[in-house]
């Protein structure tokens, strides 16, 4: 197991860090909205790779019943595999930050990061209010996100509500123009 030495990155600031969410086996959003959404993922991720940008997992795993069971992990969806040079952060609550190693990963990055995934209505939402009040700049990438069905609203509408919520904390954009704005920059197509 490597580890990663935090203060060797130390204030690259301009280096977001590419943060996904939820693309784990677990109970997934309508399947029929998570085509797009996966892809959009799948593009992030080969264009973050490809620029050499620091890469986050972060998973939801039920806290341990007790020291002496192992902890259950939930296996990655195909094509989302963290690598080697990949963080992964489980957590427990909702927000990223509830991980003491993300919110010294996000301390070191100056805050700058973007985040995606399958958990928009909690982990993403409870990350950026998270972040907004420590003063991080976050984007929160819409079109690579996706909500579950509450059962009371339909999931399309309740990702529509997640966006304009997430606007009061940071910046809400497509992935695309994520990626022109911090790849291309970079000289990455």
């Amino acid at each position: 197991m490597s580890v990663i030495q935090f203060r060797n990155h130390r204030r690259q600031g301009e280096q977001p860090i590419l943060v996904l969410v939820g693309l784990h086996q677990s109970p997934q959003p309508d399947p029929l909205s998570l085509e797009a959404v996966l892809r959009n993922c799948e593009d992030l991720l080969a264009s973050a790779r490809a620029a050499h940008l620091p890469v986050a997992f972060v998973r939801r795993v039920a806290p341990a019943q007790s020291f002496s069971q192992p902890q259950a992990y939930p296996a990655w969806l195909k094509g989302f595999e963290p690598r080697r040079n990949d963080m992964v952060f489980d957590v427990t609550k909702a927000s990223c930050y509830s991980n003491i190693e993300f919110a010294q990963a996000m301390e070191y990055s100056d805050g700058h990061f973007a985040i995606a995934g399958l958990l928009a209505e909690t982990t993403c939402l409870a990350t950026g209010i998270d972040a907004c009040h420590r003063h991080h700049r976050f984007a929160y990438l819409a079109d690579a996100s996706a909500c579950q069905n509450n059962g009371t609203v339909p999931a399309a509408i309740f990702h529509e509500a997640v966006s304009q919520v997430m606007s009061s904390y940071g910046d809400v954009m497509e992935s695309a123009v994520w990626r022109r704005s911090f790849m291309l920059s970079r000289g990455v197509r």
